[in-house]
């Protein structure tokens, strides 16, 4: 969330004064006007600033380099990349009524349709949802490409996760108020982005969706460690099954409930509607509004668990796997693990020993932040070197630092960079996740800082 204060800024040159924030000067315009920063635009804004972190501070707090958009919904689209395929992908946004970049950030609703719908058709469902409030949010719905199921393909997560990247450079959002929700198969699909990438949301609410991953339904409840600082409530129906003798969504949520009652998980809420089946599982009057009112995102953990198998899930909060031990598992393509000696063969027994195989073969991450010592210890599985993303408030950068990986250690200075935070924030636009620096450390104890 940016500040919007009366400021005169001096940067490199440039006199700027503004009741709504500094107006831009023509660099910082250039750099959020195309898709993805130039490097040049970042070199003109250094050059400008002298690569002074105060004055990088500024520019970023009182960013308002953003365009009037008309209110109502508008159609956008662009390309992404999966497994070496390009898809195009559409999304809708719906702008509220009064909309002002210039005065305030707005929170995000980003919105996932159901099987054989569309962004649109679901961001209606949201303004119905959101009730008189939704005139004080920016909604944005993309529509899924290829077959109507969620099977957690690269390009599926690229269609939601670079449409909201787009929005957050063009629109003036909340960085702390970005909440994700959808049903069905958007229920499905919101339940894998929180697991995910749970640093994007401030909450997660699915709606008669379950826990939907690679290599499903073996790994439905592999990663729920990784929702321990997100929020999250589910909502189903106690007669969601297509088949009365089979299991279906009902049977799954209730597990997935379960799964995260046994981590000891404070953030979830489990609501199941008595009689319902797979329509009609919607929160109360207003309750969406409600919740979402109450719930910010928490960008530096305290304390945080990250598991994954695929490389484009290897960031967590502050961390990023960069050299993995051992192949990653391929779930794409079925799994030969052998039986326990003395196992019967069953069909229970061959389930529970395959995702015992993928839980033992998962990457794993753990932080726990330590703020009296002004420490970070990093405990991995599977994982031989990991960067730090030195985020804004995680450490005092007067004081020396203690990082630990594995069984090595390190202590010493880390300095912001003005480089380091500019980049980043021209990518992501997150002034609240400012990465201030970057520090590689390796299970041996070598350490990198990068700026």
């Amino acid at each position: 969330m940016r500040r919007f204060d009366l400021v005169v800024i001096l940067v490199g040159g440039w006199a700027t004064a503004s009741a709504g924030g500094p107006a831009a000067p023509t660099a910082w315009v250039r750099l959020f006007s195309a898709s993805r920063p130039a490097e040049g635009d970042v070199e003109a804004v250094l050059a400008a600033c002298g690569s002074d972190v105060a004055s990088v501070r500024k520019l970023i707090a009182s960013d308002v380099a953003y365009g009037q958009r008309p209110a109502g919904w508008q159609r956008h689209a662009l390309k992404v990349t999966g497994r070496q395929k390009v898809r195009d992908v559409s999304f809708h946004v719906r702008t509220p009524r009064g909309y002002d970049p210039s005065r305030k950030s707005y929170p995000l609703l980003l919105a996932a349709h159901g099987q054989y719908s569309t962004g649109l058709k679901v961001g209606r469902m949201m303004e119905w949802l959101l009730r008189g409030e939704v005139e004080t949010y920016v909604v944005l719905a993309p529509t899924m490409p290829g077959p109507p199921v969620f099977t957690g393909e690269p390009y599926q997560e690229q269609a939601y996760l670079a449409a909201l990247a787009w929005v957050r450079r063009h629109m003036n959002v909340d960085d702390d108020r970005v909440h994700v929700s959808g049903y069905s198969l958007g229920g499905h699909t919101t339940w894998h982005l929180a697991t995910m990438f749970p640093r994007h949301f401030a909450s997660a609410l699915p709606m008669a969706g379950v826990p939907r991953f690679e290599g499903a339904p073996h790994t439905s409840f592999c990663y729920m460690a990784n929702l321990g600082n997100l929020p999250v409530w589910a909502i189903w129906g106690e007669r969601d099954r297509r088949d009365p003798k089979l299991k279906g969504n009902v049977d799954d949520s209730r597990a997935a409930a379960q799964r995260l009652a046994r981590l000891r998980n404070p953030h979830f809420k489990g609501t199941e509607l008595p009689g319902v089946g797979h329509k009609g599982c919607f929160p109360p009057q207003g309750g969406m509004a409600r919740y979402f009112a109450v719930h910010r995102r928490r960008a530096v953990p305290e304390a945080f668990t990250h598991r994954f198998h695929l490389r484009n899930h290897a960031r967590g909060y502050y961390l990023r796997a960069l050299s993995l031990a051992g192949k990653p598992l391929d779930l794409g393509q079925p799994l030969r693990v052998p039986l326990p000696a003395g196992s019967g063969g069953t069909q229970a027994e061959a389930r529970r020993a395959v995702e015992k195989f993928i839980d033992d073969n998962v990457y794993e991450m753990r932080a726990t932040l330590a703020p009296r010592s002004n420490a970070l210890t990093v405990r991995a599985k599977r994982i031989r070197r990991v960067r730090i993303l030195v985020l804004d408030g995680m450490f005092d950068l007067d004081k020396p630092v203690s990082l630990r990986f594995g069984g090595s250690g390190w202590t010493g200075r880390i300095k912001p960079s003005a480089r380091c935070m500019l980049t980043h924030y021209a990518a992501q636009r997150d002034a609240t996740g400012l990465v201030l620096n970057e520090v590689d450390i390796d299970e041996g104890g070598k350490v990198t800082v990068r700026y």
